[in-house]
């Protein structure tokens, strides 16, 4: 897959091209037009507007604004949203926004940005994730031009076998149902310094994703220790470096 800001960078005939629908370079319109045989992937720099990716970095959208972009891409119909993130915040911010707001891995697709050479970001490829991507901007120089290439799974572009409708049962009215914010409240334990595992990973890649300086290694020692305590003085939460529901909350949204 094929992506430029000038679309005369594209060789003629790609099987599949990304353009902006927003931001800078609102190539998508365009691109549709140029190429009306391609795979197309519309693609959001910010989460306010709709597209089949959204583009997750610096100065677009940020990791937590990525499950309430998914939902409303879900609601219009997209079936396998997809997220762009470089390989370092793909694993450290947008895969753990994924965990706490419980969205299925099966559920989106991942393509990820990372420079060394021909490959899908995975373990066994790479090593950058800790699960395998469903495709890889791998340069940004493809064929001597100022144009990105991508490569991806052959299902990348798949859309799901239709299941079978449900035969229609009698239920009372449901329950609200709560929002992602206040699923990961209840769900998510207390971590602290010492812990170690899973929930202390996705405590470290938030914090990172919001401009803190740890590993993730899922080791709560004390650089973790000191950066918890930052980030809650940074928005006026007692300073425990206890990752608690308020703090859960601060980390993944940025407000308590």
């Amino acid at each position: 897959m094929f992506d430029a800001t000038d679309l005369a960078q594209i060789p003629v005939g790609p099987a599949a091209a990304a353009g902006y629908v927003d931001g800078r370079w609102p190539t998508y319109a365009a691109l549709a037009a140029r190429f009306p045989h391609a795979r197309l992937l519309s693609i959001a720099v910010s989460a306010e507007h709709d597209a089949d990716c959204l583009d997750v970095e610096t100065g677009d959208a940020a990791p937590a604004d990525v499950p309430g972009w998914y939902a409303r891409q879900r609601g219009r119909g997209i079936e396998r949203p997809c997220l762009y993130a470089s390989a370092g915040l793909m694993q450290s911010g947008v895969i753990p926004a994924l965990r706490i707001a419980g969205i299925p891995r099966a559920a989106v697709r991942l393509w990820t940005a990372h420079y060394a050479g021909r490959h899908i970001c995975g373990p066994a490829s790479c090593g950058e994730l800790g699960i395998d991507a469903d495709g890889t901007q791998h340069t940004d120089r493809a064929y001597g031009r100022d144009l990105d290439q991508s490569l991806l799974l052959a299902d990348f572009f798949a859309v799901p076998a239709p299941q079978p409708a449900p035969v229609p049962q009698p239920v009372p009215s449901p329950a609200p149902v709560p929002d992602w914010q206040e699923v990961m409240l209840q769900a998510l334990p207390e971590v602290r310094q010492g812990d170690t595992g899973d929930h202390v990973r996705t405590v470290q890649g938030l914090l990172i994703a919001r401009g803190h300086q740890v590993t993730v290694d899922g080791d709560f020692g004390p650089a973790t220790h000191d950066a918890v305590a930052a980030a809650q003085h940074d928005h006026g939460v007692p300073a425990d470096s206890v990752v608690g529901p308020v703090t859960w909350a601060v980390l993944a949204t940025g407000a308590p």
